[in-house]
């Protein structure tokens, strides 16, 4: 479904304009809980959830100076307040079409980017955590550049200590006026898939028997180890 109130080419997980959305910029090490409230917010078309409150709930586990929290805490948080969710991992399966199929159900996903550790060959854990809000179709702009993006709310972009619905506005199809475009940043197809590196991601659906119903569609039904429940994420494979 393509979002008439965007760019032609753009599909949305909610209805623009990006400037009713209010964003705000993370503190240090917060990403996972500005994250969370940015994408419920946006689930919600609302702006009742506030990040002290995720980053108040984790008590210890959020240790600013050591890198803040694990993002599988994402998912046990969204749990917690009746909403659909777990911690997967798409490395063995087609990541990118899993993602712009919830993106179509305006589902909208928390995605960790950057590597922030490795085991052998598994890469542990992204190291910033960003709200995956949209994508768009492949399109030539007006000065003939061949693009396809991926659209996101990053609490610390473009600079630490700025985070405002207008920074990713530009003009692409040369009238002279920047176009509205999702979410915050904008990221080439191959930008968001070289920095979404662990393939980790956490989708957020309005309940648990939606959550449910999506997951065994998709995936059948799998039991996550503790492992993959509290470092790699469940291996999601598309049946």
């Amino acid at each position: 479904m393509t979002d008439q109130s965007f760019p032609s080419p753009v599909h949305a997980v909610y209805d623009g304009p990006t400037t009713s959305w209010p964003l705000c910029a993370q503190g240090k090490n917060e990403c996972s809980f500005y994250a969370l409230a940015h994408a419920l917010n946006v689930l919600n078309r609302s702006s009742d959830y506030h990040p002290d409150t995720f980053r108040h709930n984790v008590g210890i586990l959020f240790q600013r100076n050591m890198g803040g929290t694990v993002p599988p805490l994402k998912a046990w948080q969204l749990r917690k307040l009746g909403y659909g969710s777990h911690y997967g991992n798409l490395s063995r399966t087609d990541s990118e079409a899993v993602l712009k199929t919830l993106i179509d159900m305006r589902i909208p996903v928390i995605v960790d980017i950057y590597s922030a550790a490795q085991w052998q060959t598994t890469r542990i854990y992204g190291r910033h955590a960003v709200v995956l809000v949209g994508y768009s179709d492949a399109y030539t702009d007006a000065s003939g550049v061949q693009r396809q993006e991926f659209y996101v709310i990053d609490s610390e972009w473009p600079a630490f200590g700025r985070c405002t619905a207008t920074d990713n506005n530009v003009d692409r199809d040369g009238d002279g006026i920047a176009e509205d475009y999702p979410g915050n940043r904008t990221l080439s197809r191959s930008e968001f898939m070289k920095h979404h590196t662990t393939r980790t991601y956490t989708p957020i659906f309005p309940d648990a028997l939606s959550h449910a119903r999506w997951y065994n569609d998709t995936f059948g039904w799998h039991r996550p180890s503790f492992y993959e429940r509290w470092v790699s994420g469940t291996d999601d494979r598309v049946k």
